[in-house]
C-alpha cells in the first residue's frame, strides 16, 4: 500500500490543487475521488522514473491499474474477513438465566 506519510510537503499541494480538495478529503467516503486518485498516480509514476508524467496521462489510467499503484486490493476479490461468517454463541442465553 502506498505510505501517505512519505509524500513531500509539495507533493500534498499539487494533489490538493489538482484535486480540489484537501488531502484528508480521500478518507472520506463522501468526498469525489477520481481527480485525487489521478493526482496520486502521477505523482507514483513520477516518483517511480516517470518524471515527465501528466496528470491528464494519470486520468486515462483505468482504475484497475491505479488501485495497483496504490496497493489496493482489487475490490473483486474478498477481503479476509469478509469470508468470515458470525456464530451466535449457543450458550450466551444460558448463561443469562
Amino acid at each position: 500500500m502506498f505510505d501517505f506519510e512519505s509524500l513531500t510537503l509539495g507533493e500534498v499541494a499539487t494533489i490538493e490543487d489538482l484535486s480540489g480538495q484537501p488531502i484528508g478529503a480521500i478518507a472520506d467516503e463522501d468526498a469525489p475521488k477520481g481527480k485525487a486518485l489521478a493526482a496520486i498516480v502521477m505523482v507514483i509514476k513520477r516518483r517511480t522514473g516517470h518524471p515527465g508524467f501528466k496528470f491528464n496521462e494519470a486520468l486515462n489510467i483505468p482504475l484497475k491499474e491505479a488501485n495497483a499503484l496504490l496497493g489496493v486490493q482489487d475490490e473483486s476479490e474478498p477481503l479476509p474477513f469478509e469470508e468470515l461468517e458470525l456464530v451466535e454463541d449457543e450458550g450466551k442465553d444460558e448463561a443469562s438465566e
